[in-house]
């Protein structure tokens, strides 16, 4: 829904203006003087004021600099019968967005203000680059021949039509970003911006700042008003990611958000209305985090309408060869400008792994082993694998052979596996192996073991 004002002292314009906007997702709220229509302003957020005038004279103009300095997201159209050229340039260098002479009708009225509204939308869609992902979300390009990704395909036929809200869930590296985009850019609102936001990756006073926005004023260093992004996804949709680790505070005003569909920004009382669809992701057990106090139920509820679940790529193992030439053919061409292919061995190599970084982890070591391998064959030399399982899994590793076995070698084994396992971290691999920090060191150095780049 679309919030105007009409702020005019005769009121002319209100019946015509309300019986022409019809069903057209279009409000419409009357101000009688300049006074009343600051009030209003204060209390919501307005998509276009216009300001209905019989003569464009000073007051009017000094109207639109108070108005838009406290409304700046609001287009103002000044509507008048005795404007000259000169007061039209003015009123657009104070910041009207259009200028509508009089007499006309409503309809044509009608037509500026959507006209205005479409060329907001298309001015965000270039200041927030909606279309930078290299990735074309079609459903036929999100690769996977697995029975779960074949689940995850009739899920998404059926949900990107609607507005339901969806939470997608898997573990880190799994495509939950890609699965939101296709989401919305096969959905009604594909031709609006899609924005994304990692949860994870600020502290929750940022959080908030980042997704509702705020007042000039609203905290040290806010030097001025800042458009959030819940703003910027207005008529499209905002994928919330890792929303497993979001702050008490801002879960609150999420499920607002939700159940409302408008929020305040920081330091201010003006309400916002937006239209937004919300898909949210976690590689987190949400019902565990509900029972520890970390997650709020009922938040949990609004976003559980529809749940997508991504199994893990050691559970799909039949998606690993077509996702391997799908990264394969992109890398060769991108890299090496030439075809190349994967072995037999290298591909029942990769076929064996476990994946502990699942997809993501697999497409750089494909890059990798692109830019390893001089020929158009990769081999398993080409490949990089690390394997940090428990060491209780991989016993064969300390068993001693037939023909017998070095203890310095398997001293530095041991010590390697514990570093690789523990991020190469001295401290935490010295208590894996009983041993004190300081040992520890002098044994890295004995066996001359550095960390290789990966």
């Amino acid at each position: 829904m679309k919030h105007i004002l009409l702020i005019s002292r005769e009121g002319a314009l209100k019946d015509p203006l309300t019986q022409a906007m019809g069903q057209d997702k279009l409000k419409l709220d009357w101000a009688q003087s300049f006074q009343v229509a600051f009030s209003l302003a204060t209390k919501l957020q307005y998509d276009v004021a216009l300001l209905e005038v019989n003569k464009f004279d000073a007051s009017a103009a000094e109207f639109i600099d108070k108005f838009l300095g406290h409304n700046p997201q609001t287009m103002l159209i000044p509507v008048s019968p005795n404007a000259a050229v000169e007061h039209v340039t003015e009123a657009m260098r104070r910041g009207a967005v259009d200028f509508v002479h009089q007499p006309t009708g409503a309809a044509e009225i009608l037509e500026r203000i959507w006209k205005c509204i479409e060329n907001r939308r298309l001015k965000n869609e270039v200041d927030f680059l909606r279309h930078t992902q290299p990735v074309i979300y079609r459903f036929d390009d999100i690769v996977g021949v697995s029975p779960p990704m074949k689940r995850v395909f009739s899920i998404l036929g059926k949900v990107a039509p609607t507005d339901a809200t969806v939470l997608i869930m898997g573990e880190t590296g799994t495509g939950k970003e890609l699965i939101a985009g296709a989401i919305h850019f096969n959905s009604p609102r594909a031709r609006n911006s899609f924005i994304k936001v990692n949860c994870a990756a600020l502290p929750e006073n940022l959080l908030e700042s980042e997704l509702f926005g705020h007042e000039k004023g609203a905290f040290t260093g806010a030097h001025r008003q800042r458009v959030g992004r819940f703003e910027q996804a207005n008529g499209g949709s905002i994928f919330l990611d890792e929303i497993g680790d979001m702050g008490a505070s801002t879960q609150a005003k999420i499920l607002r958000v939700l159940q409302e569909q408008q929020f305040e920004r920081l330091g201010g009382t003006q309400t916002i209305n937006v239209d937004v669809r919300v898909m949210a992701a976690t590689n987190k057990d949400l019902p565990e985090l509900i029972n520890t106090g970390q997650f709020r139920e009922d938040l949990f509820y609004r976003l559980n309408v529809v749940t997508i679940e991504l199994a893990p790529l050691r559970e799909r193992v039949e998606d690993i060869e077509p996702l391997v030439k799908f990264f394969l053919r992109k890398y060769a061409f991108q890299i090496c400008n030439r075809a190349m292919e994967m072995t037999g061995p290298a591909m029942k190599m990769l076929q064996d792994y476990h994946w502990p970084g699942n997809i993501r982890q697999l497409q750089n070591v494909i890059e990798r082993a692109v830019i390893m391998c001089e020929s158009d064959k990769i081999s398993p030399e080409h490949i990089a694998l690390f394997d940090r399982r428990p060491l209780k899994k991989r016993e064969s590793a300390l068993e001693i052979p037939d023909g017998g076995i070095k203890l310095m070698e398997v001293e530095r084994l041991l010590i390697v596996q514990a570093l690789e396992r523990t991020g190469w971290v001295q401290k935490n691999a010295a208590k894996l192996l009983g041993i004190s920090p300081r040992v520890i060191n002098y044994k890295i150095q004995k066996h001359k073991i550095k960390r290789e780049s990966i």
